[in-house]
């Protein structure tokens, strides 16, 4: 079929369009952005299917097998369990999919030359990018709700699914191993407390060590305490003093000891009902604001909580970038678009994992280590295309 035949379609839809009331052109609009963003949702759902059941082979197979076969829980509650963990792996494959779709979908019109029919109808480049953009920020709504509202009521569900298989008890309330650290304006090393157990009114096996005396440590240990009036009132303990040379100046016990200045590390300890990975935007938020008091907000929370937004948005980035970069493709070496594909994960994943890395530990700023990749993937997009719309 020649060029001049797959243009005539497409301009008669126009024409008719044209020559029709005043709503006519709007219908034309939405009629080539329906036929684009249908062409999306195909690719889209094999994409994310293909690759959540790579991941969730490669990931939950052996967890299954072990909770089944060490644990003795039983077929269904097992994969209720690992079906539970799905939301997760979802999160991280929509933009693979947004990607793979956008990619093949420009791919096959760049094939059949109905992207030249539209260009020759008078169809600008950047008014063909409606679709994959609106497809890309109707996916990036999509991830970020199922990352903040689904992803950690379902992880704190499988955990106590898991403990009750392995344990056939209710997990306990409260938290566990509660570690808190605070430091002066000057960041300096103030006091670190552990706590062993907070079932939600009472603390056990409390360990507080103290730096804030010149040349002098202080390690107060108690077996359990509680939260009254603004400070800890600790139970059952021993005080040991240390000069600079760590040998024991003083042991002193006692039956009851009050632990005044630490209204912060009680508001994290409160805040902190479950692991940071598995609080909500809002929440994590929140568990920030009590660290940042006491000059204990490490990099590690900044980053994760600006991968809450960044990572949702990568659908929109990917999608930007995979439609010219089907374009790049040409007919005869159709499935070039598939090692496109798999070249774009490759170079995203491999930027999200070293930046995040270097802004955990300081490297690099924060908020950059997060948006790094969709920085990266994005101007590479824009850079093609700017030449294709040529």
């Amino acid at each position: 079929m020649s060029t001049a035949e797959l243009e005539r379609p497409v301009r008669s839809k126009l024409e008719r369009s044209e020559q029709g009331p005043q709503w006519g052109s709007s219908f034309g609009w939405k009629l080539l952005d329906g036929y684009i963003a249908n062409e999306f949702w195909q690719p889209l759902l094999f994409g994310v299917g293909i690759v959540t059941g790579v991941w969730f082979g490669a990931d939950q197979l052996k967890t299954i097998f072990n909770l089944i076969m060490k644990a003795g829980v039983p077929l269904n509650l097992a994969m209720m369990i690992i079906g539970l963990h799905l939301p997760a792996i979802i999160v991280m494959t929509i933009p693979i999919g947004v990607l793979l779709g956008t990619l093949l979908v420009f791919n096959r019109m760049s094939g059949d030359s109905e992207i030249i029919a539209l260009r020759t109808s008078g169809v600008s480049f950047y008014r063909i990018m409606v679709a994959p953009l609106m497809f890309g920020i109707i996916t990036s709504i999509v991830s970020f709700g199922i990352n903040e509202y689904v992803v950690p009521i379902a992880n704190r569900t499988s955990k106590k699914l898991e403990f009750v298989a392995l344990y056939k008890s209710e997990m306990p309330a409260g938290s566990a191993n509660f570690t808190y650290m605070e430091r002066g304006k000057d960041m300096a090393l103030n006091r670190v407390f552990y706590i062993g157990h907070h079932d939600g009114q009472s603390i056990h096996n409390i360990i507080i060590l103290d730096f804030t005396r010149a040349k002098l440590v202080q390690i107060v240990s108690a077996a359990t305490g509680k939260w009254n009036h603004g400070e800890w009132i600790l139970e059952k303990g021993r005080t040991y003093a240390l000069a600079g040379d760590s040998d024991i100046t003083r042991i002193m016990q006692f039956d009851k000891l009050n632990m005044p200045g630490v209204k912060n590390a009680q508001a994290a300890l409160e805040t902190q009902k479950v692991a940071p990975k598995d609080m909500s935007m809002i929440e994590l938020w929140n568990y920030m604001e009590v660290l940042k008091a006491s000059n204990a907000l490490g990099n590690d929370l900044l980053v994760r909580f600006h991968q809450k937004l960044s990572q949702p948005l990568a659908c929109l980035i990917v999608a930007l970038a995979g439609a010219p970069l089907g374009l790049l493709a040409r007919r005869s070496r159709s499935n070039i678009g598939l090692v496109y594909s798999a070249a774009v994960v490759f170079a995203y994943y491999v930027l999200v994992s070293t930046s995040g890395a270097l802004g955990e530990s300081g490297r690099l700023d924060p908020m950059l280590a997060a948006w790094l990749p969709n920085i990266v993937i994005g101007s590479v997009g824009l850079l093609i295309l700017y030449f294709k719309a040529k």
